[in-house]
């Protein structure tokens, strides 16, 4: 019998053992992730600091860069007369049909002209106004597709080759 209490209590202290042991290796595992995630986040950190760095220096750099753009460069922003006719050509061309409009209906798009056609100027005696602008919908729809060219048939003769011109 004392036998059997010598290897019972062997067994149990085994099982204690094995169980502290494995609750142990399970909080050193919980740290091990948290110091991961910790040197992850840090990685991220730095990476946000650097690009603010970098555009902080570009934002400190940007009125030497205007007074250059003053004096030699003269460069402006473009224009929708510089690519297009009008702005409404301009805002139709950037109409997508995929834009949630229905299959088939075209996509609105809104633009604004320089003068209302027929407006009357103000009195030279008034302060200077802006032009008045008119609203215009321009509506894009994609082209009609165009049917393939034909193919010449797998029977036809092969061109002919006209040497010496």
């Amino acid at each position: 019998m004392r036998h059997y209490l010598g290897i019972a209590a062997s067994i149990l202290v085994t099982t204690a053992v094995a169980v502290a042991s494995y609750s142990v290796n399970m909080k050193v595992s919980a740290e091990r992730a948290a110091v991961t995630r910790l040197r992850i986040a840090l990685v991220d950190e730095t990476q946000r600091i650097r690009e603010l760095q970098a555009e902080l220096r570009t934002r400190a750099a940007l009125p030497e860069m205007q007074r250059w753009n003053d004096v030699s460069l003269h460069m402006t922003a473009p224009q929708a007369t510089q690519f297009l006719a009008s702005p409404v050509q301009l805002a139709a061309f950037a109409a997508r049909p995929d834009d949630g409009a229905a299959a088939g209906a075209p996509a609105l798009r809104y633009a604004v002209t320089e003068a209302i056609p027929g407006a009357a100027d103000p009195a030279p005696a008034a302060p200077v106004v802006p032009a008045p602008r008119a609203l215009v919908k321009a509506a894009y729809a994609p082209p009609a597709e165009a049917p393939p060219p034909a193919l010449p048939a797998a029977d036809a003769p092969p061109p002919e080759v006209v040497e010496g011109q």
